[in-house]
């Protein structure tokens, strides 16, 4: 009889082990917060304020073009202009990539045209 408990334990054992890895390959994971899309003939789009716990937040954004591109990510505040964690341009046909380390709060994530609002744009904001 005790020779029939054997494999149960070995299965057991070796389910153990492989459930013990799960939480550390979902926490490698990113989390997407938000995603922006700007169109032709559009000035701006923007998120709510999405509150985040203090880590690093990856800033993507797509430019399809034809022109520039500009992305914010504001902190909140009570006041009406918010300080930026983080902004800056994308040209035409450019990819561009950012990770910023960001204190716990609420943000919000802008994409703006350019003056003609001629370009199209993807912006992907996530922890």
């Amino acid at each position: 009889m005790r020779l029939s408990f054997v494999p149960v334990r070995a299965f057991a054992a070796t389910l153990v082990m492989i459930l013990s890895l799960v939480p550390f390959e979902a926490g490698a994971e990113a989390r997407v917060v938000h995603s922006l899309r700007l169109d032709v003939g559009t000035p701006s789009v923007w998120s709510g304020w999405e509150s985040l716990s203090a880590g690093d937040l990856r800033v993507s954004i797509h430019n399809e073009g034809p022109g520039m591109v500009t992305f914010y990510v504001f902190m909140h505040c009570d006041h009406l202009q918010c300080p930026t964690l983080v902004n800056g341009q994308v040209k035409a046909g450019e990819r561009v990539q950012i990770d910023v380390a960001h204190p716990a709060g609420k943000y919000m994530f802008k994409l703006d045209n350019d003056s003609q609002s001629a370009s199209r744009a993807i912006g992907v904001f996530s922890q």
